[in-house]
């Protein structure tokens, strides 16, 4: 007979994985950890220093200058293009 824990790491292997954010601000390095640019959910060149955002926060924060990832380019999809 299984565990309970057992049942709950098997419904887990089977539960789809969680869906990415839609938009993410990733974090310089440093006591100040001032945001250095935005990406896409789904962008490849993200790193651990990512956090989630919304798509206001995603929009306020190209307005005030941070750079956009040149690689999946959400200003574009964002339609804010510079």
């Amino acid at each position: 007979m299984n565990t309970a824990e057992e049942r709950e790491a098997l419904a887990a292997r089977r539960r789809p994985p969680a869906e990415p954010p839609a938009w993410l601000i990733e974090h310089g390095i440093g006591a100040g950890r001032l945001p250095i640019r935005v990406h896409a959910g789904t962008c490849w060149d993200t790193r651990k220093r990512c956090a989630p955002i919304s798509t206001d926060q995603a929009r306020r924060a190209l307005a005030e200058g941070i750079p956009a990832c040149p690689h999946c380019r959400p200003d574009t999809a964002l339609g804010m293009p510079e």
